[in-house]
């Protein structure tokens, strides 16, 4: 058996990105349970076949080992609260959610990208997990939504691939009329573009992960922010923003619901400004000072703007 490290191998495990679920049935007694879940995975066409994993620790666990029938509710990008609930504990998880029941009761969140309405078709052992295979018989898929993944630590969208760093295929689609003047199109391959040079510098730096960097920069005036607050911040959820604040090591320092920059993090918190702000400096000349600061305002214009 090997003997890894647990919170090191999760962060292995998160560098394959995955979409992000709620699964949900009802227990012996009638009442409406969920978990969230990253475990999801599809087996087979024919019979239409799925898989998911939950811990044996879990509260749930004999609910969904007995039920019947079950949902896996893939969440959409504007849904990290819903995910956020349902992976915690000792709250109401359905209060305030308008859900219909499914199969079996088991509850359907609404405006989820896709509702797979699940026969309990076996269960198998997985070490410290359980894998639970259901059979699709039914399901319902939300028009015109994105999902929301989860990869390297953090919440993150799925978007269309341009490879920046391929100059060739970049200058091929700087050719075609509508890409080059497509909004979208441009914003995405600046930020792929200027984020990697950005994210290089910071591992250089410091050794940093984009994710840690985030943490790094929300408490870097030394004081102490709330963990659900820092959490929202840096688009983790708990469990994920724990782990990046245990690799901080003594660099950092919770209390409770609470996390501060120790003396020697807010040092290197500094030093992690100091390339960003070198970094801004630089874009800043590639363009000119006054355009850099007009481009940022109309950026905060667009996005700060009611929903066309």
């Amino acid at each position: 058996m090997s003997n890894f490290d647990t919170k090191e191998l999760r962060q292995v495990f998160s560098q394959f990105p995955t979409g992000v679920t709620v699964i949900t049935t009802r227990t012996a007694d009638g009442e409406p349970i969920g978990v969230t879940a990253s475990s999801f995975n599809t087996v087979s066409i024919s019979p239409t076949l799925i898989l998911w994993s939950i811990d044996k620790g879990a509260h749930s666990l004999e609910a969904f080992k007995s039920c019947e029938y079950f949902a896996v509710n893939i969440l959409s990008d504007k849904q990290i609260p819903i995910s956020n609930r349902f992976a915690g504990r000792g709250q109401d998880k359905f209060g305030g959610i308008d859900y219909t029941n499914g199969l079996g009761d088991a509850p359907l969140i609404p405006e989820a990208l896709t509702q797979l309405q699940c026969k309990n078709w076996n269960v198998y052992e997985g070490g410290d997990h359980l894998i639970m295979v259901g059979e699709v018989v039914d399901y319902n898929v939300t028009p015109n939504a994105r999902p929301l993944v989860f990869s390297q630590g953090s919440y993150s969208q799925a978007s269309p691939h341009y490879d920046v760093s391929n100059t060739q295929q970049v200058e091929a689609l700087r050719q075609h009329e509508f890409l080059e003047d497509h909004i979208l199109y441009l914003l995405r391959v600046s930020y792929n573009q200027l984020s990697q040079v950005f994210y290089d510098r910071l591992n250089e730096a410091a050794g940093v992960s984009p994710e840690v960097w985030r943490i790094y920069a929300c408490l870097a005036d030394g004081n102490p922010l709330e963990l659900d607050t820092l959490g929202g911040f840096v688009m983790q959820p708990t469990r994920a923003l724990s782990d990046a604040l245990n690799s901080m090591g003594p660099h950092v320092q919770c209390d409770g619901d609470t996390a501060k920059l120790t003396e020697a993090g807010v040092e290197v918190a500094c030093k992690l400004l100091a390339v960003e702000k070198q970094y801004k400096k630089e874009l800043a000349d590639r363009v000119g000072a006054d355009q850099y600061d007009e481009m940022k305002e109309t950026l905060r214009q667009l996005y700060s703007r009611e929903k066309l």
